[in-house]
This record gives C-alpha cells, sequence and structure tokens, in this order.
C-alpha cells in the first residue's frame, strides 16, 4: 500500500528516503505555491551555461557531458534524485516547465528508478545523465518493476512521448547537486545497518570467546561517560547477548582456557561502545545535516556535504580495522582462550582453518584505510573561470567503495566468530546463546555451513559478504529481540 506525500519543496525527510531505499511506495501529490511564482527565483544566466547559449545544439551538448557504460550507481540512488529534483522543482516553481514535471512525477508514482553511471564523476555528468533519461535518450537504462528496461522500450510501453528542451530546462536540472544529496543518502542507510551489524558481530564474538561482559554494563556508561551513541551500542550488545551461558563465569570455568577469573578482554573487545559510539556519532551527524539539505539542495556545488562525507569514511574506516583485530584473535588458541588454533573444525594438520580467510580482512582493511584522504583536499578554484570545482560528488562515490569494503570485512568477523560459536558449543552442548547472537548464528548457517574440513573458500566468504549486505542476519536478529538502536 502506496504512502501519499503531498510535497510543497519543503517538507521533504530523510525519514521519506529511508522509506523508498527500504521499497516502500511514496506517492506524490504536488502542492504548488497560490502565487504565481514563489520566492525562491531561479537566476538562469545563459553566459555561464556549460551548454552553450541557445537551444539549437543542446541535446548534443548535454550528451557530450555523459558517460554510458561501467558500473551504475547503487539501486535506489536515481530514485532518490528524482524525489529531490521534484521537492525543487515546486519550490523554485518558476524554473522547470511543466511538462518536465509531470514527467518527474510520472516516474516517481510509477517507481521507475533511472540508472546512473559512476562513470560520470562529476556531478554535472549525472545530473546530465537523468537530464537525458527524462527526456527520452533511448539507450540508457531505467529500473521498472524488478527488470532493467531501456528508455526507449519503457517510452513505448507506457506511451511516453520525448519532451522538448531548452536551456532554462537543462540549466535548472544540471545545476542542482541532486545525485551526490541521493548517494549521501544511501550512504546514512547503509552505514546505519553496517553499525548494527557490527554490534551483532560482537555478540557472537563475545560468545565464542566466553566474553567478559563488565564493559558493556550500562551503569558504566549511562553514569560514567553519558555520550547518547556509546550507550546505544552497549545496550545492543546486552540484548544480544541476553540470557547467554557462554558469557558468564560459569560458561568460562566449564570450557577452560582461562588461568583464574577473566579481569577484562581486550581492547578491541571492551572498547566497542566507545569505537562503535563514535562511528555512530558520524552517521548521526550526516543524517542532522541531510534533513536540512534535502529540502535547501545548492547549485552548484555542496561542499559541506563533501566533508561530512570523507568524516563518515573515516568512521567506517575505524570501524573496519577494530573488526579486524577482533577477528585476527580468534586464530590464537591464546587469544581466544582455548579455541583450536586457526579455528581448525578438525584434523589439526591436515586442515588449515581460517588464516587465509582471516589475512583477506587484513588485505581488504588496507585498501579501506587508502581512502582515508579527504577529497576536499583536492577541490580546486578555477582562477580563469571564477568557479570553485567541488570534490563531494568524488566523496560520495568514494563514501560507496568503503561501505562496500566494510561489508567483506564484517562478512569475514561473522564467519569467523560463527566458527568460534560452533567450536565452544561443541564443548559445552547443554549451555545456551543469548537470545539475538543465536538467532544470527541460526540464520548465518543457512548460508555458510560449519568448516569441518578444507575447502575453497571464495563461495563462504562471497555467501557471508551477501548476509552482511542484504542485511539478512540483521534483519532476522531485529525480528527476534526488536530494533537494535
Amino acid at each position: 500500500m502506496s504512502t501519499p506525500l503531498p510535497l510543497n519543496g519543503s517538507n521533504l525527510t530523510i525519514e521519506h528516503m529511508n522509506a523508498v531505499l527500504a521499497g516502500e511506495a511514496i506517492t506524490v501529490n504536488l502542492i504548488k505555491p497560490l502565487q504565481p511564482a514563489s520566492k525562491y527565483s531561479f537566476q538562469h544566466k545563459p553566459e555561464q551555461s556549460p551548454f552553450g547559449s541557445s537551444d539549437g545544439n543542446l541535446l548534443d551538448a548535454i550528451r557530450d557531458y555523459v558517460r554510458y557504460d561501467g558500473e551504475l550507481l547503487p539501486s535506489g540512488s536515481g530514485l532518490l534524485s528524482l524525489y529531490l529534483l521534484l521537492n525543487h522543482a515546486v519550490k523554485y516553481d518558476d524554473a522547470l516547465r511543466d511538462e518536465w514535471t509531470d514527467r518527474v512525477l510520472f516516474f516517481i508514482n510509477n517507481r521507475i528508478e533511472p540508472c546512473l553511471h559512476e562513470a560520470n564523476r562529476t556531478e554535472l555528468s549525472a545530473m546530465s545523465e537523468l537530464f537525458l533519461i527524462l527526456y527520452g535518450e533511448e539507450e540508457l537504462v531505467c529500473r521498472y518493476e524488478g527488470q532493467w528496461i531501456t528508455v526507449g522500450e519503457l517510452f513505448r510501453e507506457k506511451g511516453l512521448s520525448k519532451l522538448s528542451c531548452t536551456i532554462r530546462d537543462a540549466a535548472f536540472i544540471t545545476s542542482l547537486c541532486c545525485v551526490s544529496t541521493a548517494v549521501a543518502i544511501y550512504a546514512v542507510f547503509e552505514a546505519s545497518r553496517l553499525t548494527k551489524t557490527a554490534d551483532i558481530c560482537v555478540a557472537m564474538q563475545l560468545e565464542a570467546i566466553r566474553g567478559e561482559t563488565g564493559a558493556f554494563d550500562g551503569r558504566l556508561h549511562e553514569l560514567g561517560r553519558p555520550y547518547a551513541s556509546q550507550i546505544e551500542v552497549a545496550d545492543n550488545v546486552r540484548r544480544l547477548i541476553s540470557g547467554s551461558e557462554f558469557t558468564t563465569e560459569r560458561g568460562r570455568e566449564a570450557f577452560g582456557g582461562d588461568n583464574g577469573p577473566r579481569c577484562q578482554d581486550a581492547i578491541s573487545i571492551r572498547a566497542v561502545p566507545q569505537t562503535h559510539g563514535g562511528v555512530r556519532d558520524t552517521v548521526r551527524w550526516l543524517k542532522e545535516q541531510l534533513d536540512n539539505e534535502i529540502n535547501a539542495i545548492s547549485h552548484q556545488s555542496n561542499p559541506l556535504l563533501g566533508y561530512l562525507l570523507n568524516l563518515l569514511v573515516i568512521g567506517l574506516i575505524d570501524l573496519g580495522n577494530i573488526s579486524e583485530r577482533r577477528s585476527f584473535r580468534l586464530l590464537d588458541s591464546k587469544l581466544s582462550y582455548g579455541l583450536p588454533m586457526n579455528l581448525v573444525g578438525e584434523n589439526p594438520g591436515f586442515n588449515h582453518g581460517f588464516p587465509v580467510i582471516q589475512a583477506s580482512a587484513a588485505g581488504v582493511l588496507g585498501e579501506l584505510k587508502l581512502l582515508a584522504v579527504p577529497n576536499a583536499a583536492f577541490a580546486q578554484y578555477d582562477p580563469i573561470t571564477k568557479k570553485y570545482r567541488c570534490a563531494t560528488f568524488a566523496s560520495s562515490l568514494k563514501t560507496l567503495n568503503a561501505i562496500s569494503l566494510l561489508d567483506k570485512i564484517l562478512g569475514i568477523e561473522m564467519y569467523m566468530a560463527a566458527q568460534g560459536m560452533d567450536l565452544a558449543k561443541a564443548k559445552l552442548t547443554d549451555f545456551a546463546f543469548g537470545a539475538g547472537s543465536n538467532q544470527a548464528l541460526h540464520i548465518f548457517r543457512r548460508f555458510v555451513q560449519t568448516v569441518k574440513a578444507n575447502r575453497f573458500a571464495s563461495p563462504d566468504m562471497a555467501a557471508a559478504e551477501k548476509v552482511v549486505t542484504e542485511g539478512i542476519v540483521l534483519q532476522a536478529v531485529e525480528n527476534a529481540i526488536g530494533q537494535l538502536r
């Protein structure tokens, strides 16, 4: 069932955008200003147009900016761009002709998603491709009803005709920063998924090593260092391991592997609330800024959004860094408090276990760390054209890369933690895991089985990445114990 949204140019929220990314149909009704023109007026300056000053060769000039090949931006980013474009077309009601506004509205209400290419590399190029799709450029691609379809085929199926184009239409659409803003919204959506998934990985790790849970005690965070995000992480982990018999002194004594009572776990585990909480703060900051930016998209460039995306990437790197250190500890019997060396299921010496898999996480982490240099450091001011060349679009693409790499690192940690849980359970068969961590293991094992003998690891690693990327384990856990914070 679709949700109606009366769009007036200032009431679009990130919650609406998250609903679109989650697959919910948001049907838009336009509320235009009562006056012929709103207080916002789009000032078109023909002499500054990148496409020339006449309508004659406009389409050819726009085509020159567009790359039609290579990887596509993530699913949903094209549709979000349309919502943002329509929102601003209502606000600047004198800037875009009705036939263009109606076309954008038709795409949105029929959930026709423009497919935009990463190879465009700049906001102008990406918005130019969006312009051509709306116009009716036949060889470009959309996604409709779960299928890829060329614009030409789509228009014939829907009885749509190509739009007439003017310099003013092109100038308005291509001057907006809709695509980078849409990618930033997608990044917030995905980063929220990753932070919750990282908490699940920690809970599974605690079960595997029979972890000491004092570092997650609510009093420590709510009274000692009352930072909201830190409190949320500690609460998540407590809920995930609620009811666990492995993460108790009785469980540690029954398993062995400790030389006396355990004082505390390694800093990569006991500092999880602080570290994961800090990453959450970067996500929250970007989300708060986007709540404003959605209804105030900049023309030409938006450096602030680029700065925030650069900061988010640094946060994601730290999340990958601590995850890789946790998975490393599972390889050593002394560091994992008695788990078999290298997490070998059976016959050590004949089977090699997980060293190469964990080394893959270390290698991916190295690639992730290379993304730490802010793109804003390479922004330029052109003294000839007197224009600032903003690096925000490049920052948005780098954020997508960081998300993809972190999916792999967390997938490997979950893979190894699940192996550790199975090995711990094999020794303490009568002990129970926590409600959330047990559900995580149960769902994970539908995709990746316990490793007892050597086998080709790549399919398992790809499956582990899949359950992280698609939020399969996260959704199952939240269905079982409620929404994580």
